[in-house]
């Protein structure tokens, strides 16, 4: 399966330190090379595991030339659109509403960070999903209490 991965995604589970549910699920990982300068430029911000910056499971690739999609995605949003659309990748991570739109709009698959925790629970590498999700919204990841409440009606 071919999984490109965009910042924020990276950045969310790192805080929680679940970065390593990524590989478990999707064996190896793409990012453009705009994410890896977003990493970089915000590191001081919200520093980050050596995993997030080396992983040998979450390669780095080129981005793409043709990276104009919408002036309201950022550069690592437009990457990972791009370069999911070039490799003709399986699934995309984004959390962007925005490019999360775009990406569906394009014909990708598209799933997020919650989206990922809940495949990570129905395959039993995550147990206490409700009890994951709250650490994520106190690490300052923006979630609603309408979303969280209709993933853990959704697991019931």
């Amino acid at each position: 399966m071919t999984v490109v991965v965009n910042t924020s995604p990276l950045v969310a589970l790192d805080r929680i330190g679940l970065l390593d549910i990524l590989p478990k699920l999707f064996g190896k990982l793409i990012r453009p090379q705009s994410v890896v300068d977003e990493l970089r430029a915000g590191r001081s911000a919200y520093g980050g595991s050596d995993t997030l910056y080396n992983a040998e499971w979450l390669k780095t690739a080129e981005d793409p030339p043709e990276m104009v999609l919408r002036k309201e995605l950022g550069a690592g949003e437009t990457a990972v659109i791009a370069l999911a659309l070039k490799i003709k990748a399986d699934l995309v991570i984004l959390d962007d509403l925005a490019a999360r739109n775009v990406a569906a709009e394009l014909g990708l698959n598209v799933t997020g960070t919650l989206g990922v925790l809940l495949a990570a629970h129905k395959k039993g590498h995550l147990l206490d999903l409700q009890g994951v999700v709250t650490e994520l919204k106190a690490s300052g990841f923006r979630i609603s209490d309408q979303v969280i409440a209709s993933i853990l009606k959704f697991i019931g």
